[in-house]
């Protein structure tokens, strides 16, 4: 117990506002008893004490110099190394000379006198500045580089943020649309959308944050989110192996983001879709049934799983459900039509299957909901026709079946491209 208490007084003691107060009277003391109560003999002595200190600190300054300062300072110290190597060696007596110019008085005692003080207050400087920039000053310094980067960074991430809000049109950021559809038309929006993700601010802000996030660097909710969001809608513009590569990466930033934020709906909503992307439909499906549940969850989430769930054996009831129900609060959209009639289409497959050949309910139904999806995109029947009835597709029992070709328009492409008598005659 005793020797706790010594300890701590110790401390105390020894504390560097002690340390610093003691060597300041120690100091003042010093003067008088030198300046023997002189006045030009004590200016000497100080003068001399805070130049010699002075050059102490401007080399504890250079040696203590790390990270951005090693490019320029570091280059100074390597040349005032072997600058004062060379000069203390050669020019010895100009040295002696000046310290001699801050003695009061001749004689071997006031020389001795000069370089004592020179010597003990440049190393004062030195440690001073070394465990000041060591402990302190190069700890702020770091910081306050770090601050100021990240500010500017998030600052020109959040500039690009609110333009995007500009930029994309309500549908899209409602989710009766989706973002897919605007870039695969290459609609005006899209292109100034792919200009701002692209920019060299929005490349270098991504840059810094993944050079942060791999150094161990502490990021912030501001930074991880923006990055988040950032590289998802850039998965949106790339193509082929390096479409791959920004699913990743999108997937990196949103799981970092949501681990920070596990209850963020938008972003929950955005880590579901790039799941979805890389074809990982169990899991997006968990994904959206959680979020479905919160009150907080966007309205496309409906849509979306009526759309996956179409991966999942036998839930094509609930895909169906959720695209009805959707459709319902949006009535001018189609694309939860186009799932709904999928959905059907699966059952009356499944029914084929199993050998059922009377006439199909899961039939009528998703001819019947195919033609009121035709009827609100008309341009999207090419896409039924050659796309839908390939095998393992919701439409691949339909590819003879008559009702369906003459719905999406097969009869008649096939008449268009006949041969009419006169050309079979030619071509003979």
């Amino acid at each position: 117990m005793a020797g706790i208490e010594v300890t701590g007084n110790v401390d105390k003691w020894f504390s560097p506002k002690q340390v610093m107060i003691s060597l300041a009277l120690i100091t003042i003391c010093f003067w008088i008893l030198e300046g023997q109560w002189c006045l030009w003999r004590t200016v000497l002595i100080v003068g001399l004490s805070f130049g010699s200190f002075t050059v102490g600190g401007l080399a504890g300054f250079l040696f203590t110099s790390y990270g951005e300062e090693a490019a320029t300072v570091g280059k100074v110290r390597d040349w005032l190394i072997g600058g004062l190597t060379g000069l203390t060696i050669a020019k010895f007596g100009s040295i002696k000379a000046l310290l001699l110019t801050f003695a009061s008085g001749p004689g071997p005692k006031e020389f001795a006198l000069t370089v004592c003080v020179a010597i003990t207050y440049a190393g004062i400087g030195f440690f001073f500045m070394f465990f000041q920039r060591e402990l302190i000053l190069n700890v702020l310094l770091a910081e306050g580089r770090a601050e100021r980067g990240r500010v500017e960074g998030t600052k020109q991430a959040g500039l690009v943020a609110q333009k995007m809000l500009a930029v994309l049109p309500p549908s899209v950021l409602s989710g009766v649309d989706d973002i897919d559809e605007l870039v695969n038309a290459h609609k005006p929006e899209a292109e100034n959308l792919r200009k701002l993700l692209y920019s060299d601010d929005i490349a270098g802000f991504l840059r810094q944050s993944e050079e942060a996030a791999k150094s161990g660097s502490s990021l912030d909710w501001d930074v991880v989110s923006k990055a988040a969001i950032l590289h998802y809608y850039r998965t949106y513009y790339e193509k082929d192996g390096d479409k791959e590569v920004q699913e990743e990466k999108a997937a990196e930033w949103l799981i970092r983001a949501l681990i920070m934020n596990p209850l963020h709906p938008d972003l929950t909503a955005k880590y579901a879709d790039v799941l979805g992307m890389k074809r990982l439909y169990s899991e997006t499906v968990a994904v959206l049934e959680r979020l479905i549940e919160s009150p907080q969850a966007p309205a496309y989430v409906e849509q979306w799983l009526g759309y996956f769930l179409l991966f999942m054996p036998d839930r094509e009831d609930d895909a169906i459900a959720y695209s009805e129900r959707y459709h319902q609060r949006f009535p001018d959209e189609s694309d939860s039509l186009f799932n709904a009639a999928s959905g059907y289409a699966q059952k009356y497959c499944k029914e084929l299957q199993m050998g059922k050949t009377s006439d199909s309910a899961n039939r009528s139904k998703a001819l019947d909901l195919l033609q009121k999806a035709l009827t609100g995109e008309p341009d999207y029947a090419e896409t039924v026709r050659t796309e839908w009835i390939k095998p393992d597709e919701s439409f691949a029992c339909f590819a003879s079946d008559q009702d369906f070709k003459k719905l999406v328009g097969l009869e008649d492409a096939k008449r268009d491209i006949a041969p009419t008598p006169s050309s079979t005659t030619d071509i003979s």
